[in-house]
């Protein structure tokens, strides 16, 4: 066995070879004291009176040192294995990349807002883990987070109406801020819980109330009614081509003929009783023939009847003419040239 050991002193350097094992020995003997004694603090001598066996003591345990033991102070530790520095490199390899970081904590952030139920946040920032640059397993999940956000995330869509039908373009806001609805029906993804949304348009008073979706909950219809701000005018009424007439019933014409010829008979039946009276007041009274006075007497009589008799013609001619209902009957309007101009006439039918 061959033990070579460099050993320094002073700063030079001198090697051990074969043999030289009881050499070394002898140098470690010499040299051990020594540097004890240098390295210790320094101490009063001993008296004379002292012993010299105390003194040979002293240096005992420095002489019986081994030699292994200084070797093996003297030599140099073992280096580390290579396999844990080239694990460490690639760790900080792949940590300092940009892209990977950015995909595992936006992969992080996806399960932070998710428990958080801010759904809407969570399917923005799943995009950033999708990247090709992420690693795969990260890549794969957010994937399949993708549907499964899609499916979870309620959504609402706005029915604007008002007695004349469906409104477009009105203005919608939801939780303070304006949304901008391509066209009636799309549906508006919300986070759950509960939300407020005003909806205004012009010519009607805005409409504010608050509504409740949960996770699942997908193309939630709310219905909004609204009313407008003045009375709406009631539509006149379209002009009709008839006319409102009330026609003379038949009756009228025939107890007005009653009446006039009632009339007219009490007039002729009076003046011829009243010339015949006169006749006999000349000729014959007081002795009168008795036939004579009679016929006077009854053609008085009859005129009598006859003026009882235009009188009730003539009043219940008034009357049916006073009662006579109201019929409507259609109006023709017919304008055609003419040399002097535009000639137009107007019939009404059903007379």
């Amino acid at each position: 066995m061959v033990l070579e050991i460099e050993m320094r002193r002073d700063g030079w350097p001198f090697r051990t070879g074969r043999g030289g094992c009881a050499a070394l020995a002898l140098m470690m003997s010499a040299l051990w004291p020594s540097a004890a004694l240098a390295d210790e603090p320094a101490t009063p001598a001993p008296s004379a009176s002292a012993p010299a066996t105390s003194a040979a003591a002293a240096s005992a345990p420095a002489t019986s040192a081994p030699a292994t033991s200084a070797a093996a102070a003297s030599a140099p530790s073992a280096p580390a294995p290579a396999t844990s520095a080239a694990a460490t490199s690639a760790a900080a390899n792949g940590g300092s990349d940009p892209g990977v970081s950015q995909c595992i904590a936006a992969h992080a952030e996806v399960q932070r807002l998710r428990k958080a139920h801010r759904l809407i946040a969570a399917r923005r920032t799943v995009t950033d883990c999708t990247r090709p640059q992420c690693p795969v397993p990260v890549l794969r999940e957010c994937a399949a987070w993708i549907d499964e956000l899609e499916k979870v995330t309620p959504s609402v869509i706005f029915n604007v109406t008002s007695e004349s039908g469906q409104i477009t373009g009105s203005k919608i806001v939801v939780d303070g801020q304006e949304v901008d609805l391509p066209s009636s029906g799309v549906p508006l993804s919300l986070d759950p819980g509960r939300h407020t949304y005003r909806v205004e348009q012009e010519g009607y008073r805005p409409v504010t109330r608050e509504f409740v979706v949960f996770e699942g909950q997908r193309f939630v219809q709310l219905d909004i009614a609204l009313v407008p701000l003045v009375a709406p005018v009631a539509p006149q009424a379209k002009a009709r081509a008839t006319e409102s007439y009330r026609p003379v019933p038949a009756l009228t014409y025939v107890l007005a003929g009653v009446g006039v010829a009632g009339a007219a008979g009490f007039a002729v039946l009076g003046m011829m009783g009243s010339s015949e009276l006169d006749n006999l007041e000349r000729t014959c009274m007081p002795r009168c023939k008795d036939s004579d006075v009679a016929q006077v007497e009854w053609r008085y009589m009859a005129a009598d009847i006859a003026l009882g008799v235009g009188a009730a013609g003539l009043a219940g001619a008034a009357l049916t003419y006073l009662l006579r209902p109201t019929e409507e009957r259609p109006v023709v309007v017919s304008v055609m040239p003419s040399s002097a101009g535009v000639f137009g006439s107007v019939m009404f039918r059903g007379m």
